[in-house]
């Protein structure tokens, strides 16, 4: 290992400027190209897949195929019933002269998102895309920049600061020594300012960049000659940096920063970037981006097709190998060749994994312990051809790069039963799991969580805890009375005819017919509508909200209808196609996506 302290380094410099108005054109200043015009950009935004999304579970209920040698299951929530997933929007990637860029990474703060783009094969064309993420339900593109002759790689925001990691064109900048560069954009209340500035690195790439909590940034660049440098805070300088081959990616835990080589090494320093100790790791393929994660003292590590692995960095041993779930007799236009993990992205108690061509695998992570375990796994193949490259998590976000296909949006549903308010303490249901019958003089109260094929309601049914219908329909007879207190997945249509209260949150995966003596109240939240489902909300009967209800298809509200909103905080929000069919809605408004 050779230490560089004094790396002479290059400033190339651009100024750009950023007009707020929304009729401004595409502005050009020294090569620097800006869109803020939102007709245009709103193009790039589309809803067309927006839903529930499903998970395939290792588990004995459920829909099941064959997957190499297990079963699976394919079931509307994780496997421990506490979240489901909603694909809410993807913006597609940028196009500029005739090439069509690809995602790279995903940077979050506030109530912005930060997309960085570059391009396959030797020639350099970068952008950086800005997210109004301030609604989840409806995020807007509000500027998108393209960079010629400029790979992006990695961002991340540092206060008033977007920190940025890529490779520039020597053929263009030809007083540069080398193609990797790190650099920083001002932002202003959250939107790109002006004077570009990048300083080379030694190495053919920067791959990844972070704002450090010691007092400096730290930024790594690939190939044999790369580099990890420490930079300057407050004006991007390089104050050191160590020469170490295929560096992948970078963190720092306020302690200790963490650098990760392709040649299966973890390579461990203190703030000064003093060398404490090497932890090996397997080895990764050649020029593929690998983004690790860093909670307190445990490492989360890409390995591609060897999955992840978790690393006590103070102990330096393994704490666990996992393997990406195995489940490709499930998706003939899966690629064996593109199932790898890329990226990993720690969110309090869920880790999460970019699984390229395999989707994205979430687990329940236990930051104490560095364990995590498998509660399913979302696939995008079903949707396009893209492959799942990067991933972060942030609150209830889930944001995954998937290259030439862009960014998917994802949000987190929480079906965690809270304390459940019912009427009496209610005794375990202890009968079997197939259908579940209520007859008309029948009067049942149960508590706990279990799962049905399906559910007929003739009587009163009163539930607390967390409910689940996996194989038909969920029905409310007429002269029926249902009661959810905690959380209901249903994974086909629910068939309304008569009171029904849904107080806390619930997924239903199909249709929703509310007909004519139907009343259904939803105090908390209810989401409804599988991506790319086709499905509809029928209201006939009345429905009443004190809460959010999304509907990710299409609404239809006939003469006999009513939606009444209880509350000015109420919503309900609309994907699909609307129609109003005389029906009433009442102390509110609906929104469109």
């Amino acid at each position: 290992m050779k230490r560089i302290s004094t790396w002479i380094y290059s400033i190339v410099s651009f100024s750009f400027l950023v007009i707020s108005c929304d009729k401004s054109e595409l502005v050009t200043r020294d090569k620097v190209i800006i869109n803020n015009n939102s007709s245009s950009l709103s193009q790039r935004i589309n809803h067309k897949n927006a839903g529930l999304l499903n998970f395939q579970t290792p588990s004995n209920n459920g829909m099941r195929f064959r997957s190499g040698e297990s079963q699976e299951a394919i079931m509307l929530t994780s496997s421990d019933k506490n979240f489901a997933l909603a694909l809410v929007s993807e913006v597609s990637a940028p196009e500029f002269e005739g090439q069509q860029l690809r995602s790279t990474h995903v940077a979050v703060d506030g109530s912005y998102a930060y997309v960085s783009y570059n391009t396959e094969g030797d020639r350099y064309l970068g952008g950086i895309d800005i997210i109004d993420i301030a609604d989840i339900n409806n995020p807007r593109l509000v500027i998108s920049a393209k960079l010629p002759d400029i790979d992006v790689n990695a961002l991340y925001v540092d206060g008033n600061k977007l920190l940025i990691a890529g490779a520039a064109d020597r053929d263009v900048f030809s007083d540069l020594s080398s193609s990797a560069f790190s650099s920083y954009l001002p932002l202003n209340n959250g939107l790109i300012g002006s004077n570009f500035d990048f300083k080379t690195l030694q190495g053919p790439t920067a791959l990844d960049i972070i704002a450090g909590k010691q007092g400096a940034n730290f930024v790594v660049s690939g190939g044999m000659s790369g580099v990890l440098a420490k930079l300057n805070k407050q004006n991007g300088n390089v104050e050191m940096s160590i020469t170490i081959p295929d560096l992948r990616s970078v963190r720092d835990n306020g302690v200790k920063v963490v650098a990760l080589s392709g040649t299966g090494l973890l390579k461990v320093y203190n703030g000064s970037l003093v060398h404490e100790k090497d932890i090996v790791v397997q080895s990764n393929t050649a020029e593929a981006k690998r983004t690790m994660d860093l909670y307190q003292n445990i490492a989360i590590v890409p390995q591609g097709r060897n999955g992840f692995a978790t690393y006590n960095i103070q102990s330096g041993s393994l704490i666990k190998q996992h393997e990406i779930p195995n489940y490709t007799g499930n998706d003939s236009n899966l690629d064996p060749e593109d199932v790898v993990v890329n990226a990993v992205s720690v969110n309090n108690d869920k880790l999460f994994a970019a699984n390229g061509g395999a989707g994205v695998s979430i687990y329940g992570f236990n930051n104490q312990s560095g364990v995590a375990d498998l509660l399913g796994t979302a696939s995008f193949n079903g949707l396009d051809l893209t492959s799942s490259n990067f991933v972060v998590s942030r609150e209830n976000y889930v944001f995954v790069a998937s290259g030439r296909g862009g960014l998917k949006i994802l949000k987190m549903i929480d079906l965690t039963p809270k304390v459940p308010t019912c009427n009496g303490n209610y005794p375990t249901y202890t009968g079997n799991d197939s259908w579940f019958n209520i007859n008309s003089n029948e009067v049942r109260n149960f508590s706990g969580v279990r799962s049905f094929q399906g559910i007929n309601v003739g009587g009163t049914l009163t539930w607390c805890g967390t409910l689940s219908v996996t194989a038909s329909d969920l029905n409310v007879n007429s002269n029926g009375n249902f009661y959810v207190y905690g959380t209901l997945a249903a994974s086909k249509n629910l068939n309304v005819n008569a009171n029904t209260n849904l107080n806390g949150a619930s997924v239903v995966e199909g249709n929703i017919h509310l007909n004519s003596n139907g009343l259904l109240r939803v105090f908390g939240n209810l989401s409804q509508g599988k991506s790319t489902g086709n499905t509809t909300f029928h209201v006939n009967g009345k429905l009443e909200i004190d809460g959010e209800v999304v509907v990710y298809g299409d609404l239809n509200i006939n003469s006999s209808g009513t939606v009444e909103f209880k509350n000015a905080q109420s919503k309900l929000i609309v994907y699909g196609k609307y129609t109003n069919n005389n029906g009433k809605v009442l102390n509110g408004s609906i929104q469109k996506i």
